[in-house]
């Protein structure tokens, strides 16, 4: 199993970047490749245009720590395995870091995944501010 980490300053305050991420239902305001999200209980859709639809479960949403735990249980690139959590941590001043921690399996998804999350890393970071 391989593990894809990304570490990045964003401009918002920690208290306000951790509360649009600790909506789960609004994840497609901030990486914007993303379409219509629906979220029933535990459950997220999220649609990616012509290339599908991912499934998740939310495992956790812990406001002490200011993390967001879930899983892709379904989608269209046949994940083994998959996953991931993002925090805010504050950035000793102002600003926060965002950590966002994916294990996936097989390894041979890293590189379109990785690719994948470049692109919202940089989505996150326009509109994190």
């Amino acid at each position: 199993m391989a593990t894809i980490h990304r570490e990045f300053e964003i401009h918002a305050a920690p208290e306000d970047a951790w509360a649009a991420i600790r909506d789960v239902g609004r994840i497609n305001e901030f990486i914007t490749f993303l379409g219509q999200v629906t979220v029933e209980g535990d459950r997220r859709t999220c649609a990616l245009g012509d290339q599908g639809t991912l499934r998740e479960v939310i495992l956790s949403v812990d406001d002490d720590r200011r993390r967001v735990a879930y899983t892709i249980v379904e989608s269209p690139f046949n994940f083994e395995h998959h996953s991931a959590s993002m925090q805010i941590a504050p950035n000793g001043g102002s600003g926060a870091r965002f950590i966002w921690t994916t294990d996936v399996k097989p390894d041979g998804a890293v590189p379109p995944l990785s690719e994948a999350i470049d692109k919202a890393v940089e989505s996150l970071k326009d509109k994190l501010r």
